[in-house]
């Protein structure tokens, strides 16, 4: 046992001074694209999403998605947004799913963009994200992309609700008067 504590030390001790660099980097190029300095910005974020730092392929998808201070390319952005969430970011997911839900490029990849979105937004609702499940409750509630299930949408509304979203809370209350008992459970996972 203590040959692995120790070992497990010597690795985070040498990861510790990589770990501030890119933290302070990464707060360089944030500081960078706001002050107007966006060939430096993008510079500095291409070269940390690439190390595969998940909030800088994060910004750097949304930098495509927007045009801002790179050409606008939904595919890029897709490519980033992609990169990032399997690393688990939420919000890229949701950007993900938004972007095949309204975007008009990325759209054109799939058979059915809206498919690909509930697919996505699921994933972003599984992993907390409080407006991909609200949304996803509204994709349900319309048939959009899902099989068209009031319960289901129940479901999700209380999970994003359960969160503090608002709007939330304001469809069960919509709603919930045409909903069965059964759909009161949790959302599944």
């Amino acid at each position: 046992m203590p040959i692995k504590w120790v070992a497990s030390l010597v690795v985070l001790i040498a990861l510790l001074p990589n770990l501030p660099a890119n933290a302070s980097s990464l707060d360089d190029a944030l500081k960078a694209l706001d002050t107007g300095n966006s060939p430096k910005a993008v510079e500095v974020l291409l070269k940390l999403a690439n190390e595969g730092n998940p909030l800088a392929q994060f910004r750097l998808g949304s930098l495509y998605y927007h045009g801002q201070s790179v050409a606008e390319d939904e595919n890029m952005a897709i490519y980033w947004w992609k990169k990032s969430a399997a690393s688990g970011n939420a919000e890229a997911m949701y950007q993900i799913a938004h972007a095949y839900l309204f975007g008009s490029g990325v759209a054109k990849s799939v058979a059915d963009p809206d498919r690909e979105a509930a697919i996505w937004y699921f994933q972003a609702a599984s992993a907390g994200h409080a407006e991909a499940a609200y949304t996803l409750g509204l994709l349900f509630l319309a048939g959009k992309g899902v099989v068209e299930d009031r319960n289901e949408a129940m479901r999700w509304f209380r999970s994003a609700a359960s969160k503090g979203h608002a709007e939330a809370r304001k469809a069960m209350e919509t709603a919930d008067k045409s909903v069965t008992p059964v759909s009161r459970a949790k959302p599944r996972r």
